[in-house]
């Protein structure tokens, strides 16, 4: 049987300051706020900034995870893009450093968040059809809800810089974990769930998780790529090279 290779990463508070600052920005520029990957509600503004927060956490654990483990620096987009879209509509990764040359990624990835504790891989359907990844990795975050403290809120709708900066909590560590990827044709072939339907542990059939709340395709976390050779293959595909 292949190695699992699956990698936990303490992200340092300046991590998490960096994905903290950049939710605020996003609240700032006056993106949507409707959850339509679940519930299609109006996000409150601690909800908006702890989902940004999380997202950009699991993104900065991934380039951990593709320095440490295979010698590959990675750039990350903090920029807040015009338009209704919270980010750009390309991958996660702006630029990679393979073998000491900066290039384009050959490949576009998707870094997904998902609960410490998930048993299910989930892409939403809309999602799926409208962004063209061409892989996805999922990465699990351990991040209190209620990490940040309620003045924080009032300072940013307050626009005030200062005093956020100085309301952000010192976490010192945040712990994430890479588990493993997709390619988007596996994605292709996942079981589609309907909105409002039942999702029960994939180790217990009688013990139901949630409903979703809206079409998702998904797979048992059990099932994603995660062998060394696997891997090898997606890093190979980063870097551009053929028939990796």
């Amino acid at each position: 049987m292949a190695e699992k290779l699956i990698m936990t990463v303490k992200l340092s508070h300046n991590d998490y300051k960096k994905a903290v600052k950049f939710a605020m920005k996003l609240w700032y520029a006056g993106k949507p706020k409707g959850d339509w990957r679940s519930t299609g509600i109006k996000r409150d503004i601690g909800k908006d900034i702890t989902e940004h927060s999380i997202g950009k956490l699991a993104e900065i654990a991934f380039v951990n995870f593709l320095k440490v483990i295979w010698g590959i620096s990675a750039e990350l987009d903090f920029v807040i893009h015009p338009g209704p879209l919270s980010t750009d509509i390309g991958g996660d990764l702006l630029k990679v450093n393979c073998n000491g040359i900066n290039i384009k990624p050959g490949i576009d990835i998707d870094v997904k968040s998902t609960k410490i504790n998930s048993l299910w891989a989930m892409v939403d359907l809309q999602e799926f059809k409208t962004r063209k990844y061409n892989a996805y990795v999922w990465v699990k975050v351990d991040l209190p809800l209620n990490h940040l403290a309620r003045p924080i809120f009032d300072a940013v709708r307050n626009g005030n810089m200062d005093e956020i900066e100085k309301l952000i909590p010192s976490l010192e560590v945040v712990n994430a974990e890479v588990i493993g990827f997709a390619w988007r044709d596996e994605v292709e072939k996942w079981r589609e769930f309907k909105k409002g339907e039942d999702v029960y542990d994939p180790n217990n059939p009688k013990r139901k998780l949630f409903s979703v709340k809206t079409e998702n395709k998904a797979c048992p976390i059990i099932g994603l790529k995660k062998s060394e050779s696997d891997w090898k293959e997606l890093i190979g595909k980063l870097c551009g090279v053929e028939n990796a």
